[in-house]
Order: structure tokens, then sequence, then C-alpha cells
């Protein structure tokens, strides 16, 4: 890898030269090109040295995420003398990064989904734009990812994508092998054949964990036959005994449990679910593609993994072109005294080789498309995720809504657990 603007101008600098041994050209990876969009240091960066950067981390100290991010902030803060302050909130950041800058608590950047900090932090949040054109971000980011964050903040982009994630039906090759299965199914009714012979050879075709993974489930099948907006529209509206797709969809949710093509468990409590792939116990699950890097963190099993995404449904307006197509997010604070250098070291994370050490450690997709080289565990999904155009929200929607989406849940279960069957789900959803 070429040395970066971002250490040239340090290494250039004469009231730098304190920093001039510190200054050799980076370690170079295979999977990243000469040049990364970290290139955009400026000399005010090497005039900030001594300078303190708060950020609040979504992670725990212990995940390998946070190992490699304090990794990369102690790299950053030997080539500048800035340091980034990093306070471990875990998920909890979600619930106390408003409430925290709303008090005026001093936050220069902070980490979430990216979905969420578009759309319920954009207020927060410091223009991208001109930083990102400098820097050539555009050029290392799956177009998708820049594309649906600035869907929500009316074309402005205000928060930094890194490991990226996608959903779909992840699966024991083994399993598949096994039972004679030579081609992952692309329609419903391929599915369907795919279970019964999974079935026929001893194991559990497919489980779930109930909350989430019913709602991908409900979610996906009907978002196949009538779109995401069209399903958005039905919540809304209350509308659902007016959508004859509703019931079809119930219809084939339903039919996954009462032909046994479920494991006996599902809907299991998470993460007892997504682990029976882990246990061997199941060969498939629809889910996002951390599930991989949970699995083997909760069970420690070796799966050699295959992906495919939920099949698409007869007369269906979306087909396997969508999907949940997201990642999490930086947020600079745009009360931030020191935008440009939280930038600056945003950029050396998100692309790179912090970026594929990341990639690498929790076996997620790699952010920059210069690290061409995804991790064996997700591998599977590279080609179909190339080819995504359509940006699912989690579930197709199905929480979006916070006024009815406990009730939607609650329904979605009972459906899972045939204690109500498909016109009684439709019904009860109706009368919301």
């Amino acid at each position: 890898m070429k040395q970066s603007k971002f250490l040239k101008v340090l290494c250039g600098a004469a009231a730098a030269a304190m920093l001039l041994s510190a200054c050799g050209g980076t370690a170079s990876s295979s999977a990243a090109t000469d040049s990364t969009a970290a290139d955009t240091a400026t000399t005010d960066t090497a005039a900030a040295s001594g300078t303190t950067l708060t950020y609040w981390s979504m992670w725990n100290s212990t995940e390998g995420q946070a190992k490699v991010i304090q990794e990369a902030a102690d790299a950053y803060e030997a080539k500048t003398g800035i340091k980034i302050n990093i306070e471990w909130k875990g998920r909890d950041v979600k619930n106390l990064i408003g409430a925290a800058l709303d008090a005026g608590e001093q936050i220069d950047f902070f980490d979430q989904d990216y979905v969420f900090i578009s759309q319920q932090c954009g207020k927060y949040c410091a223009d991208l734009t001109e930083m990102n054109a400098a820097s050539g971000l555009e050029d290392h980011t799956f177009p998708v990812l820049l594309e649906t964050a600035k869907s929500y903040t009316d074309g402005v982009l205000k928060v930094i994508p890194y490991q990226p994630y996608t959903s779909g039906v992840w699966y024991n090759k083994a399993m598949f092998e096994a039972a004679g299965i030579e081609k992952v199914p692309e329609t419903f009714d391929e599915l369907l054949d795919v279970c019964a012979k999974l079935k026929e050879s001893g194991v559990n075709p497919m489980t779930c964990d109930q909350g989430d993974g019913t709602a991908l489930l409900m979610g996906f099948q009907l978002g196949r036959y009538i779109g995401q907006d069209a399903l958005v529209e039905t919540i809304d509206n209350k509308s659902w005994a007016d959508v004859p797709e509703v019931k079809k969809a119930a219809e084939d949710i339903y039919s996954l449990f009462s032909n046994g093509y479920m494991s006996e468990y599902a809907p299991a409590n998470y993460p007892d679910g997504e682990n029976e792939l882990g246990y061997e116990e199941s060969a498939m699950l629809l889910q996002a593609s951390w599930v991989p890097n949970e699995v083997v963190q909760n069970t420690g099993a070796q799966i050699d993994w295959g992906f495919f995404p939920w099949p698409a449904v007869e007369g269906g307006v979306d087909g396997t072109e969508a999907a949940m197509v997201g990642a999490q997010g930086f947020g600079i604070v745009d009360k931030s005294e020191h935008k440009q250098e939280a930038y600056d070291f945003i950029m050396s994370v998100v692309t790179g080789e912090y970026d594929l050490k990341m990639a690498q450690s929790v076996s997620s997709i790699p952010a920059d498309t210069d690290n061409t080289e995804w991790p064996t565990a997700v591998a599977g999904a590279e080609p179909y995720f190339k080819e995504m155009t359509k940006s699912y929200l989690w579930a197709v929607g199905l929480q979006k809504n916070a006024d009815y989406k406990d009730y939607i849940q609650e329904a979605i279960n009972q459906l899972c657990k045939m204690e109500i069957n498909p016109d009684e789900f439709v019904s009860q959803l109706a009368s919301m």
C-alpha cells in the first residue's frame, strides 16, 4: 500500500519533526489497493497533535470489532498525537446518545446501525458531503449503502457505513450434500422441495428464533409478494384483510411449521435457534450475515457455510435483488470542533488495513470494496450482495411502526407456533 496523503502530510510538515520516526509506510495488504479513502487529512491534523476526541462506541471492549478499533486508535495517536478517548457503551449507546447530546455532553463521534443514525440521530450529525468528496469514499463503498443512507436524510450523507451486513438463508453445505441437494432454491416452491429432501435425510430443514427470526420470515415472504412500500402501507392503513397476499404469505410460513420443515424447538428463544446450526441439528436459518460469527462464538462449531437470498414467489413484485442491505455506521457530531480529525480517524477504520482486519476477526463483510477477499464464512453471500439493488428495512418494515410492531410480532409468533391459523392471523391483525 502506498503511503497515504494523511501520512505524507505528517512526514512532510516541519512542525511535526517529532513524528517523523513514526511515519514509515503502513503494512501492505494483498486485499487493499495502493490508495484508500483515508487519504484525506490536511495539515490541520498535524497541527492538532495533543487533541483528544471522544468516541462513544456501540461495542463492548471484549468484542472483536472493539479490538480492531482500539488498535486503529492507538495507531492513529502514534501517527498524529491525537488521542481517541473511547467509551465502550455497548448496544446501550442507542438509548443513551440522544439524551447525552441534548444535555450538551462533549462527544465528537459515535457509531450504531447506520439506519438508526440517519433516521434517529441525523439532527445531531454533520453533513459529510464535502469531506466524502475530498476523500474519494464513494470509490471504496458499495453504492447501495451510500444511496440508502442518503435516502433517509434528504440526499445528504450524515453517516459513514462500515461492517456491512445482509440477510438471507445461511445453511450447512455438508447437510445439503448429504441430502443430495445440488442447487440452492430460487423460488419458494423450490425451497419446500429442499426442505422435503433435508427432512428425508434425517435433519431439521430449518429453524428460527422467535422475535426477530419469525419477523424476518413473515417480512420477507410478504415483501416478496407486494414489496416493502406496500407492506408498510398495509401496516399504516391497517388494511390486512384487504390485501390477499397477507393470507397467502401466512399460509406459506405456516406450511413450513405444519409440514415439519421447522425444528421442533422453533420458534426458539434467542440464541437457541441459531445455535441449532452449530450443534448440527438444523440445516438452514434466515438471518443476517453476523450469524456465522455468533454461532462460532456460541458453540465453537466449524461449519462450511453456504448462503442464498430468500427465494422469490410466484407473481411477486420483488426477487432476490431485494434484501436487507445495511451496515454499522459512524456519525460525527455537528457541534464537534474536530470534525475533520474525527473523519480522518474513521477513514482509517472503514478502509484499507483495519477494515480488512475487522472483517477477518469477526467473519464480516469488508466495507472497503478494494478488500476483495471475503472471510470464508460469509463468502457465499458475495455474488448475491453485489447484485442487490433494493434495500429492505429490518424485517422488511414490519417493525417500523412503533404503535403496532409489538401487536404484529405477537400475531406472527402465534402463527409460527401454530396457535392460530392463517385466517385467524389476518383477522387478528385486521382488528388492530
